[in-house]
């Protein structure tokens, strides 16, 4: 007889049912863009580890990770998995995921730590201020929201999307270079910049060790 329980049912669309099970909740969040969340828990571990960060709650981080996204429960899926560049008004609905989150985690009235609402708040603010969600820079900014927001970059860049290939790990370092100091912890992103190849290894099953690598034309940059 086939499992009808609702965390087997809800698949992270609109709000979830105030009786479903956390373990459902957080799994049916974490596979948003094809395990997007759960692949982010992992990095930010590693990344995490690679900076010496001894102040983290290992399992926290990792849940925080997992759950960032979880605002996108509310974007339409015509919007979230759009197979191409989106409209600026499409943009600005995106935009509203942070706070959605933040709404859907009241909603549910499970208890959750400030570490991961901070994440799900927070994880598209810039060191230099020019982010969104409340507009924070610097270390207003969570350490642990700024470890998981590159690891959100990282996977977003890594992944293949409806919208663009993988990018190569060449490519990624150039966005970190790029980005240290402006978009990124320039600490943490120097860290990142000098063991990618270490950060992206803990991704790789042999399955995806063995494919060959996917060679595009340097895209533009957008992490929505």
């Amino acid at each position: 007889m086939p499992d009808t329980s609702k965390d087997m049912l809800w698949k992270g669309r609109d709000l979830p049912p105030l009786d479903l099970p956390i373990e459902g909740f957080i799994d049916a969040v974490s596979n948003i863009d094809s395990g997007h969340g759960k692949r982010v828990g992992i990095l930010s571990g590693v990344i995490a580890d690679l900076a010496g960060i001894n102040s983290f709650d290992r399992a926290q981080l990792k849940l925080a990770g997992e759950m960032h996204d979880t605002g996108k429960v509310m974007i339409p899926s015509d919007i979230l998995y759009a197979p191409r560049a989106l409209t600026l008004e499409e943009k600005e609905v995106i935009k509203k995921h942070p706070l959605l989150g933040i709404a859907v985690i009241q909603y549910y009235r499970q208890h959750f730590s400030q570490d991961v609402l901070d994440a799900v708040l927070m994880h598209h603010e810039r060191w230099d201020g020019n982010g969104y969600g409340l507009g924070l820079k610097g270390e207003q900014i969570p350490l642990m929201t700024r470890v998981i927001s590159l690891a959100d970059t990282i996977d977003a860049c890594h992944s293949r999307r409806k919208y663009k290939a993988p990018w190569t790990t060449s490519f990624i370092r150039e966005l970190l270079e790029q980005e240290c100091g402006t978009n990124f912890d320039p600490d943490l992103a120097r860290i990142c910049i000098d063991n990618l190849e270490t950060i992206l290894g803990a991704l790789e099953t042999p399955a995806t060790a063995a494919a060959p690598p996917i060679i595009v034309a340097k895209p533009g940059w957008e992490n929505p």
